[in-house]
């Protein structure tokens, strides 16, 4: 059964937010609470979360923190470290269900009562989409859980081993298109494994994967992936980038010819 976590609602979320934002990490940190009186929660679907496992999820995503450079400033390679390391903890002891993790509010509670002072820390911009969870590949926290749940094996040795395949940036590329991809973690698992597998050769790799997700979303008009066996499905996908592969190289050929040429 989910554990159900306090959701923040969003007019108190904005007034939480616009306070928040001009304070220092020092003085968010006196501000972090383990309730708050305009919290609600979902009426069924599983047991209230107890404020002593909230109070253990704060000090475990802190010492993640702490590793990063929390409260100091921090580089990007540290705060990446941080993202894999919290994802990992959240989906692995936060007892979430993807219809409860869903709920927006939940992260902007964690976000907002629970961890400000590293909410805040973690991006300095501290524009309100990190914050408010308007949509949730942009979130601090729920961001975070989505990418582990989603690559989350439980064949493997490291179920998590795939957070390290893919930045941020790329793995938004995918669950943006979650309707279509995003939604099954069979199809995400895949794609990653191929994506890990090929040799870009010094093609850009934005655009390539953008080409490679594309033409898996017209695949999918076609065929239902969640029906094919992980070596269907791997082979299927390899193809797909094995094609993105082979038109984006086709693409620099003429272009590498005529430079040769003038040469």
């Amino acid at each position: 059964m989910s554990v159900l976590f306090p959701r923040l609602l969003p007019r108190q979320a904005h007034k939480l937010y616009e306070e928040y934002k001009s304070l220092t990490i020092e003085e968010l940190e006196q501000r972090t609470a383990l309730r708050h009186d305009s919290a609600v929660y979902a009426a069924t679907g599983g047991d209230r979360v107890r404020e002593k496992d909230l109070a253990q999820l704060r000090q475990a995503v802190v010492a993640v923190a702490r590793e990063a450079g929390f409260p100091n400033r921090s580089t990007p390679a540290a705060k990446n470290d941080f993202d894999r390391n919290v994802g990992e903890l959240l989906h692995r002891t936060a007892g979430l269900a993807p219809a409860e993790a869903a709920a927006r509010d939940i992260w902007v509670f964690l976000a907002l009562v629970v961890l400000p002072d590293v909410s805040f820390w973690r991006f300095e911009k501290r524009t309100d989409e990190r914050f408010l969870a308007k949509d949730l590949t942009r979130h601090v926290f729920g961001r975070l859980w989505w990418r582990a749940h989603l690559v989350h094996d439980t064949d493997s040795s490291d179920p998590y081993a795939a957070l390290n395949i893919l930045g941020e940036g790329a793995f938004d590329q995918i669950y943006a298109r979650r309707r279509a991809l995003g939604g099954s973690p069979q199809l995400v698992r895949s794609i990653l494994h191929v994506w890990n597998e090929i040799e870009t050769g010094g093609l850009n790799e934005t655009d390539l994967l953008k080409d490679f997700l594309k033409r898996l979303l017209r695949l999918g008009a076609f065929m239902s992936f969640e029906t094919l066996h992980n070596e269907q499905l791997n082979a299927e996908v390899r193809r797909a980038a094995h094609d993105s592969l082979q038109a984006f190289h086709a693409e620099r050929l003429p272009r590498h010819a005529l430079e040769h040429a003038r040469g």
